[in-house]
């Protein structure tokens, strides 16, 4: 007897082809039977009559490994037909740590965001390799698989603290060591984040020497470049050079045109990527559907500053000197860093995060909201608040333009990445915005770009969420929907599909996903969590 039928479903299989009726059998987490009038026992039948059903979502780009700690059930993920999530990204991974690299190492999670070392004290980051914390994971249980990226940061971190310059020999040696054992355990890459320190210290022989362990292994290098902003073709140059020096397959991420100054690039852009392919450079990209991106306060400051994490940041804003300094850097255009403000006013980006009482009222609001509040000038403002929170707070900045998105998300090669994680309204991150990302992105692709803009087709909107990255993942036995494929699963409502999460009221979940299944489980039923936590560790095949 089959576990779960599925009948009356519209069947888009995730390979880009029409869509078609049939009915689908799962039995032991795998699709056993395909065909229009299927009828067969069952323990479980579900009548999908008006809805379509795809293979289960693969989030190229996540932070989930940090949050699935608390958020087992990842709730902002499975309600969006997230089923498969790449993790490790922005050069940050939860190990490897190693015990003469964890105070550094932790002073990185604080500068990335509160969240994420508030999931686990730092004397409970009891693991070494990046391989025993997710044993550690799988034994608690989640309801996604999970596909992990070792982080550089965390390497540099690990061997080099905060320091700037160079890797020595031994360095780059130990690096590579600790590199070589993860993908040993079928780790599927490695990650950069090129704007976060200490992983932006990092020159392009760093990146390609590690990057050719990565291609020993058949693994992928994704890549938060060194710009999305008014130095994005070069940052894209570096990328390239990364990827022909070493012959690694090249992820770059969240692919944006960033600034007022680069608008209207897209076209270019894409030109420049399709160019290289042509060259024989593996390099694909994934992107969001948001005219706005999410970091670190932190990276609103000059790159001296952030040398050694927040910890020297609010030090330095402590002496008039460093002061005046970062504020002269700040208000004057420089040829040595890119502020990330550049031709935008403030009321363009958001802060979030806040923690301490009297400071939550500020949640959400634009940084000449907090100014007014507060009888500051702005950077004033931004200063004091990032002081009181000890430097772990969130921005949101509104920076790309409709069309540059909308250019981008035309091409059939793009995938989709989140850059959310998994949280709940009720969870740790609940307590404070978030970007509408983590709870909205793929429905928004299914709902405005695909339904109402029409900007692509939905079976071209699925392959670019499944069969693609499945393809660039080598997940040989998942994104596709045909008999022997793993039995992730998602069933929507084409009609009523849509993200409800925005940037003042984030904690909401989307409209129009009704049933999830991860290994043949059901995670989701009629819209509603089933508590299930059938997720698995998956392994780099070969």
């Amino acid at each position: 007897m089959q576990d779960l039928l599925i009948t009356n479903a519209r069947i888009i299989d995730g390979s880009g082809s029409p869509s078609f009726e049939a009915n689908l059998a799962v039995t032991a987490g795998v699709i056993t039977h395909m065909a229009p009038d299927l009828e067969i026992p069952c323990r479980r039948t579900i009548d999908a009559a008006g809805l379509v059903a795809c293979p289960g979502f693969i989030d190229m780009h996540t932070h989930s490994d940090f949050t699935l700690l608390l958020e087992p059930h990842a709730e902002s993920r499975i309600r969006q037909g997230i089923t498969t999530e790449v993790t490790g990204n922005c050069g940050g991974s939860p190990g490897p740590v190693t015990p003469s690299g964890q105070k550094a190492f932790m002073e990185y999670m604080t500068d990335l965001g509160r969240l994420y070392k508030r999931c686990l004290a730092p004397e409970d980051w009891n693991w070494e390799t990046l391989d025993e914390f997710y044993d550690h994971l799988s034994a608690r249980g989640t309801a996604v698989n999970m596909v992990p990226l070792v982080g550089h940061s965390t390497l540099r971190a690990n061997v080099m603290g905060y320091r700037s310059g160079p890797p020595d020999p031994q360095e780059l040696h130990q690096m590579t060591r600790l590199l070589e054992k993860e993908l040993e355990n079928g780790i599927f890459g490695l990650s950069s984040g090129l704007i976060y320190h200490p992983g932006a210290f990092a020159r392009t022989e760093e990146l390609a020497a590690l990057a050719s362990v990565v291609k020993a292994y058949n693994g992928i290098y994704a890549t938060h470049m060194r710009s999305e902003g008014r130095y994005l073709f070069d940052a894209v140059e570096e990328a390239l050079t990364v990827a022909r020096k070493s012959g690694v397959s090249l992820q770059i991420s969240h692919l944006k045109c960033e600034t007022p100054a680069m608008w209207g690039q897209g076209d270019t852009l894409l030109e420049t990527i399709d160019q290289a392919r042509q060259m024989g450079i593996q390099v694909d990209f994934d992107q969001y559907p948001y005219t706005a991106y999410g970091t670190s306060l932190l990276e609103l400051f000059p790159v001296w500053a952030k040398e050694a994490g927040s910890s020297r940041m609010m030090a330095l804003l402590s002496d008039s000197a460093a002061k005046n300094k970062i504020i002269a850097d700040m208000t004057h255009r420089s040829d040595t860093w890119e502020y990330p403000l550049q031709g935008l006013d403030w009321d363009r980006i958001q802060i979030m995060g806040y923690t301490r009482p009297e400071n939550k009222g500020y949640n959400g609001l634009s940084v000449a909201d907090l100014s007014a509040a507060l009888g500051l000038d702005p950077l004033e403002a931004v200063f004091q608040v990032f002081c009181q929170e000890k430097g772990g707070l969130g921005m949101i900045v509104f920076a790309m333009s409709e069309t540059d998105l909308i250019t981008i998300l035309k091409d059939p090669t793009g995938m989709v990445g989140s850059d959310g994680c998994a949280a709940s309204p009720a969870g740790p991150a609940g307590q404070s915005l978030v970007h509408p990302r983590f709870y909205g992105t793929f429905p928004r692709i299914l709902g405005t770009y695909v339904r109402e803009k029409q900007v692509i087709s939905l079976e071209q909107a699925v392959h670019k969420m499944t069969g693609l990255p499945a393809k660039k993942l080598g997940l040989t036995h998942r994104g596709r929907i045909e008999k022997g494929m793993a039995a992730d699963l998602v069933l929507f409502d084409p009609d009523t599909v849509a993200d409800m999460a925005s940037f003042t009221d984030s904690h909401r979940f989307p409209a129009g996903i009704v049933h999830v299944m991860v290994n043949g489980r059901p995670v989701l039923l009629n819209g509603e969590s089933t508590g299930d936590l059938p997720g698995q560790r998956l392994s780099r095949e070969g």
